[in-house]
């Protein structure tokens, strides 16, 4: 029984450390061009948001208009971003796309044009830094970490 314990124990670790909260922090552009290590939110004055690292040939994330969509950046100048090969995640308002998606897969693969979107630099409403909350994320781990610990002794107690 003590092996499943310890078990638990480990797993209950390695997944707490490995769940990071995030949070946001402003940036200050230099020249218009953006650090591609680094993981950006850029907002847009129609409140549209491209999020990830901002390079050629990079994958993104694009919120516009309630729906959330996977792409990726074909061509980045100091006038614009154009994404393409636009794929929708999910819509705010619930589990549609979702499951259109999984409905519609073969067919999507198939045959569907990519979308593309053009996001004009000169309309930049800010930018932010995505990294990493080391105090939230800490707390996250510990508070999980004494959870299933003492599940853990609760249930191995009950055996």
């Amino acid at each position: 029984m003590s092996r499943w314990l310890w078990f638990s124990l480990t797993a209950i670790v390695v997944l707490g450390s490995t769940s990071a909260c995030t949070k946001r922090v402003p940036v200050q552009l230099e020249g218009g061009k953006f650090d591609p290590a680094q993981r950006v939110a850029v907002t847009f004055e129609d409140g549209s948001q491209v999020i990830g690292k901002i390079g050629q040939d990079s994958h993104i994330q694009v919120i516009r208009e309630g729906a959330v969509y996977r792409g990726t950046i074909f061509e980045l100048s100091l006038d614009e971003i154009q994404v393409v090969d636009l794929q929708l995640i999910r819509r705010a308002s619930g589990s549609e796309a979702e499951w259109q998606r999984m409905t519609n897969a073969r067919r999507a693969l198939s045959n569907v044009p990519p979308e593309e979107l053009i996001f004009r630099m000169d309309q930049i409403a800010r930018v932010e830094r995505v990294k990493v909350d080391a105090l939230r994320t800490t707390t996250q781990s510990i508070f999980w970490t004494l959870t299933g610990a003492v599940s853990a002794f609760l249930f191995a107690d009950r055996s």
